[in-house]
């Protein structure tokens, strides 16, 4: 993770520690505006958008679909340019 880049992070969902990401809906090199839709991600109960907390490119994407994920993972970067 290049110290310019932005995290993505799997957001705190509280007594649920694991989801799957569902689908990204940008790809790498995407332009972003800060609160874009970035992907879903579902739990045992529901399935949610995680939008893309600042503007810029997407620059790398760690979780692809269909990948468990923890609370606190880096699920890709933008770089904010």
């Amino acid at each position: 993770m290049s110290a310019d880049l932005i995290p993505i992070r799997m957001p705190d969902l509280g007594d649920v520690t694991k989801a799957v990401v569902v689908q990204w809906l940008q790809t790498v090199d995407s332009q972003l505006r800060e609160g874009d839709d970035l992907l879903e991600v579902e739990t045992e109960k529901t399935t949610f958008v995680i939008p893309a907390p600042v503007s810029g490119r997407l620059a790398a994407i760690h979780a692809p679909e269909m990948t468990a994920v923890s609370t606190d993972k880096v699920l890709g970067e933008i770089d904010p340019e």
